[in-house]
Protein backbone atom coordinates (compact mmCIF):
# COMPACT_ATOMS: atom_id res chain seq x y z
CA UNK A 1 0.00 0.00 0.00
CA UNK A 2 1.42 3.46 -1.22
CA UNK A 3 2.19 5.98 1.07
CA UNK A 4 -0.33 8.47 0.60
CA UNK A 5 -4.40 8.16 0.04
CA UNK A 6 -4.04 11.37 -2.26
CA UNK A 7 -1.77 13.03 -4.41
CA UNK A 8 -2.61 17.04 -4.99
CA UNK A 9 -0.94 18.68 -8.06
CA UNK A 10 -0.21 22.07 -7.00
CA UNK A 11 -0.65 24.34 -3.51
CA UNK A 12 -2.28 27.44 -4.85
CA UNK A 13 -6.06 27.58 -3.52
CA UNK A 14 -7.53 24.53 -4.87
CA UNK A 15 -4.72 22.26 -4.13
CA UNK A 16 -4.73 23.67 -0.19
CA UNK A 17 -8.52 23.19 0.34
CA UNK A 18 -8.62 19.83 -1.31
CA UNK A 19 -5.32 19.10 1.50
CA UNK A 20 -7.10 20.45 3.90
CA UNK A 21 -10.78 19.22 4.12
CA UNK A 22 -9.18 15.77 2.97
CA UNK A 23 -6.29 15.98 5.74
CA UNK A 24 -8.56 17.04 8.80
CA UNK A 25 -10.79 13.91 7.93
CA UNK A 26 -7.64 11.78 8.23
CA UNK A 27 -6.41 10.81 4.83
CA UNK A 28 -2.96 11.20 3.95
CA UNK A 29 -2.30 13.76 1.33
CA UNK A 30 0.67 14.73 -0.39
CA UNK A 31 1.00 18.44 -1.79
CA UNK A 32 3.45 18.73 -4.72
CA UNK A 33 4.25 22.03 -5.32
CA UNK A 34 6.39 23.28 -8.54
CA UNK A 35 6.74 27.15 -7.05
CA UNK A 36 7.73 28.21 -3.81
CA UNK A 37 6.11 29.84 -1.83
CA UNK A 38 5.50 32.92 -1.14
CA UNK A 39 5.52 33.62 -4.91
CA UNK A 40 3.63 36.42 -7.01
CA UNK A 41 0.67 35.14 -8.89
CA UNK A 42 -1.53 36.71 -11.68
CA UNK A 43 -4.50 37.51 -10.38
CA UNK A 44 -7.57 39.81 -9.28
CA UNK A 45 -7.28 39.12 -5.98
CA UNK A 46 -10.17 40.10 -5.29
CA UNK A 47 -12.03 37.45 -2.77
CA UNK A 48 -15.96 37.79 -2.52
CA UNK A 49 -18.21 36.93 -0.08
CA UNK A 50 -19.35 33.60 -1.03
CA UNK A 51 -15.47 32.53 0.02
CA UNK A 52 -16.15 33.59 3.09
CA UNK A 53 -17.66 30.44 4.32
CA UNK A 54 -15.05 28.07 3.10
CA UNK A 55 -12.01 29.89 4.36
CA UNK A 56 -14.08 29.17 7.95
CA UNK A 57 -14.17 25.63 7.36
CA UNK A 58 -10.53 25.71 6.68
CA UNK A 59 -9.68 27.89 9.28
CA UNK A 60 -7.90 30.93 8.01
CA UNK A 61 -10.85 33.59 7.66
CA UNK A 62 -8.97 35.16 10.99
CA UNK A 63 -5.28 34.73 9.49
CA UNK A 64 -6.39 36.44 6.15
CA UNK A 65 -7.86 39.57 8.35
CA UNK A 66 -4.61 39.32 10.07
CA UNK A 67 -2.29 39.21 7.31
CA UNK A 68 -3.62 42.86 5.91
CA UNK A 69 -6.56 42.02 3.72
CA UNK A 70 -8.25 45.18 2.40
CA UNK A 71 -12.09 45.37 3.10
CA UNK A 72 -14.43 46.21 -0.56
CA UNK A 73 -17.90 47.48 -0.08
CA UNK A 74 -18.29 48.52 -3.29
CA UNK A 75 -18.08 47.56 -7.03
CA UNK A 76 -17.70 49.67 -9.57
CA UNK A 77 -18.21 48.98 -13.69
CA UNK A 78 -17.12 51.84 -16.12
CA UNK A 79 -17.13 52.03 -19.75
CA UNK A 80 -14.85 53.55 -22.13
CA UNK A 81 -16.12 57.08 -21.92
CA UNK A 82 -15.95 57.31 -17.99
CA UNK A 83 -19.80 56.69 -17.22
CA UNK A 84 -19.94 54.11 -14.44
CA UNK A 85 -22.47 52.23 -12.55
CA UNK A 86 -22.14 51.51 -9.10
CA UNK A 87 -23.63 49.00 -6.79
CA UNK A 88 -23.01 47.73 -3.13
CA UNK A 89 -21.45 44.07 -1.90
CA UNK A 90 -24.49 43.36 0.10
CA UNK A 91 -26.66 43.72 -3.09
CA UNK A 92 -25.42 41.40 -5.13
CA UNK A 93 -24.16 38.82 -2.37
CA UNK A 94 -26.23 36.55 0.06
CA UNK A 95 -23.27 35.54 2.05
CA UNK A 96 -21.59 39.23 3.45
CA UNK A 97 -22.23 43.01 2.92
CA UNK A 98 -17.81 43.19 2.08
CA UNK A 99 -15.42 41.12 0.21
CA UNK A 100 -11.72 41.66 0.57
CA UNK A 101 -9.02 41.72 -1.52
CA UNK A 102 -5.85 40.26 -0.28
CA UNK A 103 -2.10 39.68 -2.77
CA UNK A 104 -2.39 35.67 -3.97
CA UNK A 105 1.71 35.66 -2.95
CA UNK A 106 -0.41 36.10 1.24
CA UNK A 107 -3.24 34.29 0.44
CA UNK A 108 -1.89 31.58 -0.78
CA UNK A 109 0.73 30.71 1.66
CA UNK A 110 -1.38 31.43 4.61
CA UNK A 111 -3.62 28.12 2.91
CA UNK A 112 -0.11 25.80 2.33
CA UNK A 113 0.88 26.45 5.78
CA UNK A 114 -2.64 25.30 7.39
CA UNK A 115 -2.84 22.29 4.99
CA UNK A 116 0.92 21.24 6.60
CA UNK A 117 -0.48 22.23 9.53
CA UNK A 118 -3.79 20.12 8.74
CA UNK A 119 -1.05 17.28 8.22
CA UNK A 120 -0.61 17.38 4.61
CA UNK A 121 2.83 16.75 3.24
CA UNK A 122 3.80 19.50 1.03
CA UNK A 123 6.86 19.98 -1.25
CA UNK A 124 7.87 22.72 -2.79
CA UNK A 125 9.90 23.04 -6.09
CA UNK A 126 8.82 19.93 -7.61
CA UNK A 127 7.72 19.74 -10.74
CA UNK A 128 5.36 17.00 -12.19
CA UNK A 129 5.47 15.67 -15.63
CA UNK A 130 3.39 12.97 -15.74
CA UNK A 131 1.68 10.28 -14.29
CA UNK A 132 2.25 6.56 -13.13
CA UNK A 133 -0.06 3.62 -14.51
CA UNK A 134 -0.14 0.47 -12.61
CA UNK A 135 -2.39 -2.25 -13.94
CA UNK A 136 -3.85 0.20 -16.39
CA UNK A 137 -4.96 2.80 -13.81
CA UNK A 138 -3.18 5.60 -12.54
CA UNK A 139 -1.79 5.15 -9.17
CA UNK A 140 0.98 7.88 -9.03
CA UNK A 141 3.04 10.83 -10.70
CA UNK A 142 6.46 11.34 -11.75
CA UNK A 143 8.05 15.04 -10.87
CA UNK A 144 11.36 16.56 -10.79
CA UNK A 145 13.38 18.08 -8.22
CA UNK A 146 13.78 21.87 -9.18
CA UNK A 147 16.41 22.02 -6.10
CA UNK A 148 19.01 18.99 -8.04
CA UNK A 149 17.31 17.95 -11.05
CA UNK A 150 16.61 14.86 -9.60
CA UNK A 151 13.64 12.28 -10.70
CA UNK A 152 11.22 11.10 -7.83
CA UNK A 153 8.06 9.26 -7.96
CA UNK A 154 5.22 9.37 -5.76
CA UNK A 155 2.03 6.44 -5.30
CA UNK A 156 -1.37 7.03 -4.32
CA UNK A 157 -4.31 5.99 -5.21
CA UNK A 158 -5.96 8.94 -6.23
CA UNK A 159 -4.81 11.90 -8.12
CA UNK A 160 -5.75 15.33 -7.98
CA UNK A 161 -4.56 18.02 -10.31
CA UNK A 162 -4.77 21.57 -9.46
CA UNK A 163 -2.20 23.05 -11.19
CA UNK A 164 -3.98 25.56 -12.59
CA UNK A 165 -5.50 25.96 -16.82
CA UNK A 166 -2.02 24.69 -18.47
CA UNK A 167 -2.40 21.23 -16.39
CA UNK A 168 0.64 18.98 -18.54
CA UNK A 169 -2.65 16.15 -17.49
CA UNK A 170 -5.66 18.07 -18.16
CA UNK A 171 -4.84 20.56 -21.51
CA UNK A 172 -4.59 19.20 -24.78
CA UNK A 173 -2.78 20.75 -27.77
CA UNK A 174 -5.72 22.71 -29.33
CA UNK A 175 -7.13 24.08 -25.66
CA UNK A 176 -3.24 25.93 -25.89
CA UNK A 177 -3.86 27.23 -29.31
CA UNK A 178 -6.70 29.07 -27.82
CA UNK A 179 -8.55 30.86 -30.65
CA UNK A 180 -7.15 32.72 -33.77
CA UNK A 181 -4.23 34.27 -33.76
CA UNK A 182 -4.76 38.26 -33.25
CA UNK A 183 -7.93 37.16 -31.46
CA UNK A 184 -6.41 35.15 -28.79
CA UNK A 185 -6.56 37.11 -25.35
CA UNK A 186 -3.88 37.90 -23.09
CA UNK A 187 -3.55 38.92 -19.35
CA UNK A 188 -1.35 41.23 -17.30
CA UNK A 189 -0.99 41.59 -13.91
CA UNK A 190 0.88 44.20 -11.35
CA UNK A 191 1.13 46.24 -7.92
CA UNK A 192 1.56 49.99 -8.15
CA UNK A 193 1.68 52.38 -5.73
CA UNK A 194 0.25 56.31 -6.47
CA UNK A 195 -2.93 55.46 -7.52
CA UNK A 196 -5.75 57.98 -7.09
CA UNK A 197 -9.10 57.28 -5.33
CA UNK A 198 -9.24 53.61 -5.04
CA UNK A 199 -10.43 53.06 -1.33
CA UNK A 200 -13.29 49.86 -0.35
CA UNK A 201 -14.31 49.85 -3.81
CA UNK A 202 -13.19 47.62 -6.61
CA UNK A 203 -13.78 49.43 -10.36
CA UNK A 204 -13.81 47.49 -13.48
CA UNK A 205 -12.68 49.42 -16.53
CA UNK A 206 -14.38 48.23 -20.30
CA UNK A 207 -12.06 49.95 -22.89
CA UNK A 208 -12.13 48.58 -26.70
CA UNK A 209 -9.43 46.15 -26.76
CA UNK A 210 -10.61 44.02 -23.57
CA UNK A 211 -11.32 45.17 -19.41
CA UNK A 212 -9.62 45.38 -16.11
CA UNK A 213 -10.13 46.06 -13.08
CA UNK A 214 -8.12 48.06 -9.89
CA UNK A 215 -8.75 46.95 -5.73
CA UNK A 216 -6.71 48.35 -2.79
CA UNK A 217 -4.33 45.47 -0.87
CA UNK A 218 -2.51 45.03 1.38
CA UNK A 219 0.66 47.47 2.44
CA UNK A 220 -1.16 50.40 0.40
CA UNK A 221 -0.51 48.90 -3.19
CA UNK A 222 -3.26 48.77 -5.98
CA UNK A 223 -3.84 45.24 -7.66
CA UNK A 224 -4.26 45.86 -11.50
CA UNK A 225 -4.89 42.89 -13.34
CA UNK A 226 -6.40 43.25 -16.84
CA UNK A 227 -7.16 41.04 -20.11
CA UNK A 228 -6.70 42.47 -23.74
CA UNK A 229 -6.67 40.97 -27.21
CA UNK A 230 -3.44 39.46 -28.86
CA UNK A 231 -3.08 42.03 -31.76
CA UNK A 232 -3.42 44.77 -28.72
CA UNK A 233 -0.33 43.33 -27.17
CA UNK A 234 1.28 42.82 -30.15
CA UNK A 235 1.15 46.75 -31.45
CA UNK A 236 2.42 47.54 -27.84
CA UNK A 237 5.76 45.96 -28.80
CA UNK A 238 5.17 42.77 -26.09
CA UNK A 239 5.70 45.72 -23.24
CA UNK A 240 3.09 45.70 -20.42
CA UNK A 241 3.54 49.22 -19.73
CA UNK A 242 2.80 50.73 -23.13
CA UNK A 243 0.01 48.23 -23.44
CA UNK A 244 -1.75 50.04 -20.47
CA UNK A 245 -0.95 53.29 -21.98
CA UNK A 246 -2.21 52.49 -25.32
CA UNK A 247 -5.73 50.37 -23.85
CA UNK A 248 -6.85 51.02 -20.39
CA UNK A 249 -5.64 54.63 -20.07
CA UNK A 250 -8.12 55.23 -22.78
CA UNK A 251 -11.07 54.64 -20.15
CA UNK A 252 -11.54 58.32 -18.52
CA UNK A 253 -11.60 57.58 -15.15
CA UNK A 254 -9.06 54.42 -15.31
CA UNK A 255 -6.49 57.79 -16.76
CA UNK A 256 -7.36 59.50 -14.14
CA UNK A 257 -7.08 56.88 -11.43
CA UNK A 258 -3.61 55.65 -12.74
CA UNK A 259 -1.78 58.63 -14.53
CA UNK A 260 0.82 58.69 -11.71
CA UNK A 261 1.28 55.43 -10.83
CA UNK A 262 4.55 53.40 -10.10
CA UNK A 263 4.78 49.66 -11.01
CA UNK A 264 6.49 47.94 -7.80
CA UNK A 265 7.78 44.51 -8.46
CA UNK A 266 7.20 42.71 -11.51
CA UNK A 267 4.63 42.08 -14.18
CA UNK A 268 2.52 38.73 -15.02
CA UNK A 269 1.49 37.52 -17.63
CA UNK A 270 -0.39 34.71 -18.61
CA UNK A 271 -1.78 33.92 -22.24
CA UNK A 272 -3.32 33.06 -24.35
CA UNK A 273 -6.56 32.25 -22.00
CA UNK A 274 -10.06 29.86 -22.70
CA UNK A 275 -12.54 30.81 -20.18
CA UNK A 276 -15.63 28.46 -19.74
CA UNK A 277 -15.80 24.49 -18.27
CA UNK A 278 -13.00 21.75 -19.30
CA UNK A 279 -13.66 18.63 -17.97
CA UNK A 280 -13.75 16.99 -14.34
CA UNK A 281 -11.46 14.45 -14.79
CA UNK A 282 -9.21 12.53 -17.76
CA UNK A 283 -6.77 9.40 -17.38
CA UNK A 284 -8.27 8.97 -13.73
CA UNK A 285 -7.09 11.57 -12.47
CA UNK A 286 -9.96 14.68 -10.88
CA UNK A 287 -9.09 17.58 -11.73
CA UNK A 288 -9.99 20.95 -9.62
CA UNK A 289 -9.57 24.88 -9.64
CA UNK A 290 -8.52 26.13 -13.52
CA UNK A 291 -7.55 22.76 -13.86
CA UNK A 292 -11.48 21.67 -14.52
CA UNK A 293 -11.90 25.21 -16.41
CA UNK A 294 -11.69 29.19 -16.12
CA UNK A 295 -14.82 31.65 -15.33
CA UNK A 296 -14.13 35.10 -16.86
CA UNK A 297 -12.28 37.27 -14.55
CA UNK A 298 -14.87 39.66 -14.37
CA UNK A 299 -16.91 38.17 -12.45
CA UNK A 300 -14.64 37.95 -9.96
CA UNK A 301 -15.69 34.54 -8.56
CA UNK A 302 -12.17 32.55 -9.39
CA UNK A 303 -10.59 31.88 -6.42
CA UNK A 304 -14.32 31.36 -4.69
CA UNK A 305 -14.87 28.37 -7.58
CA UNK A 306 -11.24 26.96 -6.76
CA UNK A 307 -11.73 26.73 -2.53
CA UNK A 308 -14.49 24.85 -3.50
CA UNK A 309 -14.25 22.64 -6.18
CA UNK A 310 -11.20 21.53 -3.85
CA UNK A 311 -13.74 20.88 -0.98
CA UNK A 312 -15.89 19.27 -3.71
CA UNK A 313 -13.81 16.64 -4.48
CA UNK A 314 -13.23 15.94 -0.83
CA UNK A 315 -16.38 15.57 -0.19
CA UNK A 316 -17.18 13.09 -2.82
CA UNK A 317 -14.02 11.38 -1.46
CA UNK A 318 -15.43 10.47 1.54
CA UNK A 319 -19.11 10.19 0.54
CA UNK A 320 -17.73 7.55 -1.70
CA UNK A 321 -15.96 5.71 0.57
CA UNK A 322 -18.90 5.80 3.16
CA UNK A 323 -17.60 7.91 5.55
CA UNK A 324 -19.32 9.30 8.16
CA UNK A 325 -19.73 13.58 8.22
CA UNK A 326 -17.08 13.14 11.26
CA UNK A 327 -13.37 12.55 10.89
CA UNK A 328 -12.87 9.02 9.54
CA UNK A 329 -10.06 6.69 10.61
CA UNK A 330 -6.64 6.73 7.72
CA UNK A 331 -6.91 3.00 7.84
CA UNK A 332 -10.57 3.00 7.09
CA UNK A 333 -10.08 5.60 3.75
CA UNK A 334 -6.99 4.21 2.96
CA UNK A 335 -8.54 0.75 2.38
CA UNK A 336 -11.26 2.15 0.63
CA UNK A 337 -9.33 3.81 -1.93
CA UNK A 338 -7.14 1.32 -2.55
CA UNK A 339 -8.97 -1.52 -3.05
CA UNK A 340 -11.47 0.51 -5.30
CA UNK A 341 -8.87 1.69 -7.25
CA UNK A 342 -7.56 -1.30 -8.29
CA UNK A 343 -10.79 -1.90 -9.71
CA UNK A 344 -11.06 0.89 -11.93
CA UNK A 345 -12.26 -0.47 -15.11
CA UNK A 346 -14.80 -1.63 -13.27
CA UNK A 347 -18.24 1.09 -13.70
CA UNK A 348 -19.29 0.81 -10.49
CA UNK A 349 -15.72 1.36 -8.99
CA UNK A 350 -14.67 4.10 -6.53
CA UNK A 351 -13.27 6.93 -8.83
CA UNK A 352 -15.96 6.46 -10.99
CA UNK A 353 -18.27 6.87 -7.73
CA UNK A 354 -16.20 9.98 -6.47
CA UNK A 355 -16.91 11.78 -9.85
CA UNK A 356 -20.74 11.58 -9.85
CA UNK A 357 -20.73 12.72 -6.27
CA UNK A 358 -18.18 15.71 -7.90
CA UNK A 359 -19.88 16.12 -10.61
CA UNK A 360 -23.10 16.74 -8.53
CA UNK A 361 -21.65 19.24 -6.79
CA UNK A 362 -19.90 21.06 -9.51
CA UNK A 363 -23.06 21.11 -12.07
CA UNK A 364 -25.10 22.68 -9.16
CA UNK A 365 -22.86 25.72 -8.09
CA UNK A 366 -21.30 26.07 -11.10
CA UNK A 367 -22.91 25.34 -14.76
CA UNK A 368 -25.28 28.20 -14.66
CA UNK A 369 -22.66 30.63 -13.86
CA UNK A 370 -20.56 29.61 -16.56
CA UNK A 371 -23.53 30.00 -19.36
CA UNK A 372 -23.69 33.51 -18.14
CA UNK A 373 -20.20 34.60 -17.58
CA UNK A 374 -20.26 33.10 -21.35
CA UNK A 375 -22.61 35.78 -22.36
CA UNK A 376 -21.54 38.62 -20.73
CA UNK A 377 -18.16 37.86 -22.34
CA UNK A 378 -19.54 38.66 -25.84
CA UNK A 379 -20.65 42.25 -24.26
CA UNK A 380 -17.54 43.10 -22.71
CA UNK A 381 -15.21 42.41 -25.95
CA UNK A 382 -17.65 44.48 -28.31
CA UNK A 383 -17.12 48.03 -27.75
CA UNK A 384 -20.83 49.27 -28.89
CA UNK A 385 -22.45 46.30 -26.67
CA UNK A 386 -20.33 47.09 -23.89
CA UNK A 387 -21.26 51.02 -24.18
CA UNK A 388 -24.93 50.31 -24.63
CA UNK A 389 -25.25 47.72 -21.70
CA UNK A 390 -23.45 50.50 -19.55
CA UNK A 391 -26.05 52.85 -20.44
CA UNK A 392 -28.58 50.70 -19.78
CA UNK A 393 -26.81 49.93 -16.42
CA UNK A 394 -26.21 53.57 -15.11
CA UNK A 395 -29.71 53.81 -15.75
CA UNK A 396 -31.00 50.80 -13.90
CA UNK A 397 -28.74 50.39 -10.80
CA UNK A 398 -30.77 47.60 -9.69
CA UNK A 399 -29.83 45.37 -13.11
CA UNK A 400 -26.63 46.00 -12.23
CA UNK A 401 -26.96 44.13 -8.83
CA UNK A 402 -28.98 41.16 -10.35
CA UNK A 403 -27.02 40.71 -13.47
CA UNK A 404 -23.68 40.17 -10.50
CA UNK A 405 -25.53 38.49 -8.71
CA UNK A 406 -26.37 35.97 -11.64
CA UNK A 407 -22.90 35.30 -11.76
CA UNK A 408 -22.06 33.49 -8.57
CA UNK A 409 -23.72 31.89 -5.46
CA UNK A 410 -23.75 30.75 -2.57
CA UNK A 411 -21.62 28.59 -0.64
CA UNK A 412 -24.44 25.60 -0.33
CA UNK A 413 -23.55 23.15 2.24
CA UNK A 414 -20.74 21.27 3.12
CA UNK A 415 -19.64 18.12 4.72
CA UNK A 416 -16.26 18.68 5.37
CA UNK A 417 -15.81 20.01 8.59
CA UNK A 418 -13.27 20.25 11.13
Amino acid sequence: MSDYDAIIIGGGPAGSSAAISLSLRGARVLVVEEKRMPRGKLCGEFITPECFPTLTRLGVMDRMLAAGAKKVSRVSLVAASGQSVETHVSKISDDATWAMSLSRARFDEILLDRAREAGAVCLEGVAVKGSILIDGAVQGVEALSLTDGSRVSFEAPLIIDASGRNSRLMVNKRERVAGRRGSRLYALKAHLKGVEGIGEQLELYFFPQGYGGLTLVEEGLVNLCFIIRERALHDAGGDPTRAVQQTLMKNTLAWERMKAAEVIGRWYSAGPLTFGRRRLAQGGVIAIGDASGMIDPFTGTGIQIALRTGEMAAEAIFEAAGASASKTSSRHFAASTHVAKRNYQNPTSFLDSVLVGYRRRYEHEFDNRMKVAGLLRAAAFSPPTASLVASVLAHAPRLTSLLLKATRSGNGSSDAQE
